[in-house]
């Protein structure tokens, strides 16, 4: 287990955000990093979107600058408005020093236990705990909800941010957000092809605004043989990776639904991680898998069972 709580260590990985910002611009334009909402513009959905995205340059060897762009548009592609009984457990991070709750979000999680959250490594572990807070009760950004401050957030001690292997962190809350109904951890994964769930605040469109209402979108499960193909991943998919989507595309989560849950019912069976580009056919959404031992082990040794 490892614990963020050093100034530094954000500082550092701040400044490693803005030297890969800088080759992003130059390269691309990043015309989409323009036009987000200026108010109260938050580096932490920044940074998220940026190492999400050399994470997906490191998997495709043949870029071009089109592919690029499309990678820093973060977004559930082809999902609708999560309803009430969706995912009830979802719950967004948030920037504290951003007091809208809509600038402030930059990734998503689940609410594991009334003061336990787990979410994705990747938007952990160059935050410290009094730096971020946790949005509980609502389903919306629009101000409703309850903001809860952190105690502590511990990252896996295997995670590796160049592969994004053993994607997972768990945040503990100051208060318990109690009357929300809880996930329970996946013990083994569902036969390949069953659907299911995730959500996430990413934007919709190219280019677009992010929305205020939680979207959702199904998935189907995919084996890791497929994801491991020579026209998919070609074996960087790992033990503790899941895979969901379409091999002809069309539907997908992206950077901004970071950290939010991958679901079947109430079981949270995988975390929001990374992928090639958004939506594009062969190109699965990767998820942190949470029946695998290393992975669920370490969620119940900081949360309990």
């Amino acid at each position: 287990m490892r614990k963020i709580s050093s100034k530094g260590q954000s500082r550092r990985s701040f400044g490693a955000a803005l030297a890969f910002a800088a080759l992003i611009v130059g390269f691309a334009q990043a015309p989409a990093m323009a036009k987000e909402p200026t108010e109260e513009k938050n580096w932490m959905r920044e940074y998220v979107k940026l190492r999400v995205t050399e994470r997906m340059m490191a998997a495709m060897p043949d870029l071009t600058a089109a592919d690029i762009d499309q990678m820093l548009q973060p977004r559930i592609v082809g999902g609708t408005v999560a309803g009430a009984a969706d995912n009830r457990f979802q719950v967004a991070l948030l920037t504290k020093s951003v007091a809208n709750n809509y600038n402030a979000q930059f990734c998503g999680g689940t609410l594991y236990k009334a003061n336990y959250v787990v979410t994705a490594a990747h938007c952990s572990d160059f935050v410290t705990a009094g730096q971020v807070q946790v949005l509980t009760g609502t389903r919306n950004l629009d101000g409703t909800g309850v903001r809860r401050n952190v105690t502590s957030i511990s990252i896996h001690p295997s995670w590796n941010p160049s592969t994004f292997n053993n994607d997972v962190a768990v945040w503990r809350l100051s208060t318990s957000a109690t009357g929300i109904p809880l996930a329970s951890l996946a013990t083994a994964d569902p036969a390949v092809g069953t659907s299911l769930l995730a959500t996430g605040w990413g934007a919709l469109t190219e280019g677009g605004s992010f929305p205020i209402n939680l979207r959702k979108v199904s998935l189907p499960l995919v084996s890791r043989t497929n994801c491991n193909d020579a026209n998919s991943y070609n074996g960087q998919i790992t033990t503790s990776m899941l895979c969901a989507g379409r091999d002809s595309g069309g539907i997908d989560t992206c950077q901004g639904d970071s950290g939010g849950p991958l679901a079947r019912g109430s079981v949270l069976t995988g975390i929001v991680s990374w992928g090639t580009g958004c939506a594009r056919p062969n190109k699965f959404g990767i998820y942190t898998r949470v029946s695998q031992a290393t992975i669920r082990n370490f969620i119940t040794g900081i949360a309990g069972p």
